[in-house]
């Protein structure tokens, strides 16, 4: 019986000193499948967001209220992050894209906007803000890339690009990784970017 007794007291010992060498592991793997898969899902979001805010860009193509629209568009894909992405969408740069998708000339440049997110209850969440209508009573043709002066014709159609800085905080501090800051609006940012030839605005040709 005795022996019986330390054999199941040296069993259960064993088993505590491997609970305690694998628990960690345990908790880090845990973490680390709760971070990045939050990170995963905050990636995803934005990235939809600017497609949609692309596509709508693209649709209305030089309408002076192409800029708002897609602005616009962005915020309602935005809902499902924490606080509708107002602590984590920084910047936005609309411009005309490159064979590369880059901005012509760079940003902010003669074909690029930039756009800050700015929370406003009462207002245009965007600073500028692109709205041609009151109470705003923005003046479109002020902003270096003005929608009315793109190409929607057919044959020379410009390409849009819309680009988003998002910042991101680990849930663990930081730990092994920093947090994502974005403090300057662009730098230390993640950014996704959609690009989107303009739609043709000239639907026919007329014929003989």
């Amino acid at each position: 019986m005795h022996m019986i007794t330390r054999r199941k007291e040296r069993e259960q010992g064993a088993a505590l000193v491997e609970m305690a060498m694998v628990l960690p592991l345990l908790v880090l793997l845990v973490f680390g499948i709760v971070e990045f898969g939050l990170a995963f899902n905050k990636r995803l979001t934005v990235g939809n967001a600017s497609q949609s805010a692309a596509r709508v860009g693209s649709a209305i193509a030089n309408n002076e209220y192409a800029d708002i629209s897609l602005l616009e568009s962005l915020e309602q894909g935005l809902i499902a992050l924490p606080n509708a992405g107002q602590d984590v969408v920084k910047t936005v740069h609309v411009y005309e894209a490159n064979s590369a998708g880059n901005p012509v000339g760079g940003c902010p440049s003669t074909t690029c906007n930039v756009y800050t997110y700015s929370y406003n209850p009462s207002g245009c969440n965007w600073t500028p803000c692109p709205d041609p209508d009151p109470p705003v009573n923005f003046d479109v043709s002020t902003l270096s890339w003005s929608p009315e002066d793109r190409s929607a014709t057919v044959g020379s159609l410009d390409v849009l690009g819309v680009r988003v800085f998002f910042s991101h905080t680990w849930i663990t501090g930081g730990f092994p990784l920093g947090d994502v800051t974005c403090s300057g609006g662009t730098t230390d940012c993640w950014q996704d970017t959609a690009i989107m030839r303009l739609e043709p605005q000239q639907l026919g040709v007329s014929g003989p």
